[in-house]
Formats: structure tokens, sequence, C-alpha cells
């Protein structure tokens, strides 16, 4: 465990202009899609449970408790952008230690309950104009989501939840954290405070419409700022592992998301102190694939963070985090952008449950 002392504030590497240039010429058509949930089945007692948000909406995801007795530590899992909730239950392939490719069944057997959400726009959730689906948008109806489960509006009360996110859902999570301060903990997997231009403008190629992509087009009825991403997975993928099953399954479940959601993050990826993490006072987490294109060095496409190692990743993230957090960090080998549906994601699964067994554990 580690504790910050003396933060330190670093200049932002030289492409972030060219990133903020990239999105702004992208997102006037295109914003990361998510993909539609895959037929889940995870383990313990699960059920589809839905939290009214603003403007009439609702948020819905899979609340799983460990063999049906609710957990006193919730973790809320939110997926990232071309994502829905079925990123955390895979129904495609296995670790190479014969796991289901599932951080949630992983959780439930060690005793936690999870929630994984359907964002805005996504899946199950309600899909609002296209412009409505903010950043800001998507961080409150997270925040209402924290609130049910405090007030035991869900079915059972969870006193203490911890958001885990993945990529642009880390993302979202921190400013949903540093705007309510009202979660318990944060795992940041699948980003850095340095994002690649190069691997977001190679993302944003394979941007159309939703309405003239075949495979979302049928979904739901969808204005035109709504976008599929078809073909980028590759970028996701690459710098791992893949089981070409679960690649190709990955590519055939993506569904279509809202633009506003990419074009109000464009800020926050570029000028970083609008993350305001330097804020948090809670346990964080930041975990990455050594080979992560978007968000690591060793990705190869610019990112200023070096993900080589834990110590690394550490290094590179520290000058963002303030005191008062308490900031770790975890680097699986070999894994690109997607840690859950690598064959070694069993590793990573392991290691978290070891973060939640000292910070948030059962018997306390």
């Amino acid at each position: 465990m580690d504790v910050l002392s003396e933060p330190r504030r670093r200049a932002r590497r030289g492409g972030l202009a060219a990133l903020v240039a990239a999105l702004a010429a992208l997102v006037a058509v295109a914003a990361p899609a998510v993909a539609a949930p895959l037929a889940p089945a995870p383990a313990g007692a699960c059920r589809v449970v839905a939290v009214p948000v603003a403007g009439g909406a609702q948020v819905e995801g899979d609340l799983c408790d460990p063999a049906g007795h609710p957990s006193p530590v919730l973790q809320l899992l939110v997926p990232g952008g071309t994502y829905a909730r079925s990123y955390w239950d895979f129904p495609v392939g296995r670790t190479s230690a014969g796991e289901p490719l599932s951080y949630s069944r992983h959780m439930t057997a060690a005793g936690y309950s999870t929630l994984a959400l359907d964002p805005l726009g996504v899946g199950g959730s309600s899909h609002p104009p296209s412009v409505t689906v903010t950043i800001q948008a998507q961080a409150e109806a997270i925040h209402r989501v924290v609130q049910a489960a405090r007030a035991g509006a869900l079915g059972a009360t969870y006193p203490t939840v911890v958001l885990v996110g993945h990529s642009l859902g880390t993302l979202t999570g921190y400013v949903e954290a540093t705007t309510y301060r009202d979660v318990d903990g944060i795992v940041a997997s699948g980003t850095s405070h340095s994002p690649a231009a190069g691997a977001v403008a190679a993302l944003f190629t394979h941007a159309v419409p939703a309405p003239l992509d075949p495979a979302t087009r049928d979904e739901v009825p969808l204005d035109m700022g709504y976008i599929s991403l078809p073909g980028a997975r590759e970028t996701f993928h690459a710098g791992g592992r893949t089981d070409p099953a679960v690649l190709r399954a990955d590519e055939e479940s993506r569904s279509p998301g809202p633009s506003a959601y990419l074009g109000t993050l464009a800020p926050y990826l570029a000028a970083t102190p609008l993350l305001r993490t330097e804020t948090l006072d809670v346990p964080v987490l930041v975990a990455n694939g050594r080979g992560d294109a978007v968000f690591c060095r060793q990705g190869g496409y610019g990112s200023g963070t070096d993900c080589a190692d834990a110590q690394a990743l550490r290094a590179a993230e520290a000058p963002f985090f303030g005191p008062e957090a308490v900031l770790e960090t975890y680097v699986l080998p070999d894994a690109g952008h997607i840690l859950n549906l690598t064959p070694s994601a069993s590793d990573w699964f392991a290691h978290a449950t070891g973060w939640f067994t000292e910070h948030f554990p059962l018997d306390s």
C-alpha cells in the first residue's frame, strides 16, 4: 500500500494537441459505440435492475449477489466505449486457467456483490437524444445508482460502494467520484492520464452512423448522432494475446453509442486537471495491459505513460493524485487495452480480488 506524499505535477506531452484536433474533427460524426449485452450467465443470484435517472430515462444492469446473499461491498462496474455490461461477464472463451472470462463471476465467488451497468445510450438502458448524453450526464446517472444502492432501492442495502471502470468508464468514474464524493474506492482499469492521439485517431477511422451499420441499425430507433465502430476491436486487442473466437465475438457484439459522450470527454483528456483526480481521498487501483495502444507507451502510438511494470506505471500516474489518495498500480503483461478478455485475465481478476480483500475486507 502506497500513500502519496509531495505529489508532483508534470506538463502534458506533445500528442495532446493532436488528440484534441482529432476528436474535434471526429466528434461531429463519431463517438465510442457500446456493445449490446451478449446472453450473460453470471454466478450467484443475479437479476436485472433499472434505476431512474434524469430526464425520465433509466439505466439498466445485472446485479449479482454471492450465493444469493448481498455483500456489504458492492462493486459498480462501468464498461468502456464500444462496450456494454457484457464486458464484465463475457459469454465466449476462457482464460488459460480455465476460468470464464467473467470479472463478475470471479468477484461473486470471492463474496462481493457486483452491478454491471449499461451506460445511458447503451444496451438495455434508455437511448435519449444523442446530444444530451454527455460525460456529465453519465456521471450523474452513476451517482443515482450509488444513491439507490445505499438507500436499499435495489432490493438490499449496500453500505460500501466501489466504482470499477474500464477505459471511458474509468474516466467517467473519475468525474462522478470527484463531483459527488460518494464512493469508497475506485478501480481504474484500461486508462491513464496520457492517452495516445494516434490510437484515438486510428479508432475513429472506423466510425459510421449507427443507422447505417448493418450490425446496429435495427437495435432501436436512433438518431444519426449515435455511431458504431466496426473493425475497431483490432486496435483494442492490439499488444496482447487474444483468442480469435473471443475477438470475433467481441467484434460482432458491437452496438451504437452517443457521439456527445466523447465530445464532452475531449476536454478531460486534453486538460487532465478537469478530472480533478488530485482531490481523491479514497483507495485507487490503476490497472493496465502492458501493450495498451490507447494509454501506454508500450502500445506504440505515443502515450506518455510507461506501463513496463507496476512501478513504472505508478511513477507515471502518481503526479495526478493527491496525498489523501491511496494509490496502487498493476500491469498485466500479456494484454493490450482489453484486460478482461485476454487468456491471462485470471491473473488480473486475482490481483483485483487481493486489492479488495486488503482495502474492503468482508469480515470487518
